[in-house]
Formats: structure tokens, C-alpha cells, sequence
């Protein structure tokens, strides 16, 4: 969605074949690979700082445990 180009593609009313043939396939592409980056950068911080680790991990289970909870698991 931050592409400019790839937007106006889609409020001009294109379709799924026209916005495929545009920017649309590379601008996803882009998207993946700069999350594969970001991800392995903070896999590797956790990885590295058992502390951090630790606090990652009870953020996520109260997370977890409170979406169980909630019965959106």
C-alpha cells in the first residue's frame, strides 16, 4: 500500500490483470524481501540477548493467552 503507483492503479478501478501487469508484482516483491531483513535483524537480537528473549517471549503468551481467552484463537 505504499506504493503510489500501485495505488492509483487501484482507485482508478483496474483490474487484478491490469494492476499484475503494473508496478503491482514488484512493489510485493520488495515488500517480502524488506521484511525478510527486518525479521532476521530482530531474530538475531533476540537470539543474542536472553533478556530481551525472555520479555519477547511473556509479551507474546499474554498475548497468546488473552486472544485464547477472548476466543479469538
Amino acid at each position: 500500500m505504499k506504493n503510489k503507483e500501485v495505488q492509483n492503479q487501484m482507485k482508478a478501478g483496474n483490474s487484478v490483470d491490469q494492476i499484475m501487469l503494473g508496478d503491482y508484482p514488484k512493489a510485493l516483491t520488495d515488500a517480502i524481501m524488506n521484511t525478510m531483513n527486518t525479521y532476521k535483524d530482530i531474530s538475531a537480537k533476540l537470539l543474542n540477548n536472553e533478556a530481551l528473549l525472555d520479555k519477547f517471549a511473556r509479551i507474546w503468551l499474554e498475548s497468546f493467552i488473552s486472544n485464547l481467552n477472548k476466543g479469538t484463537v
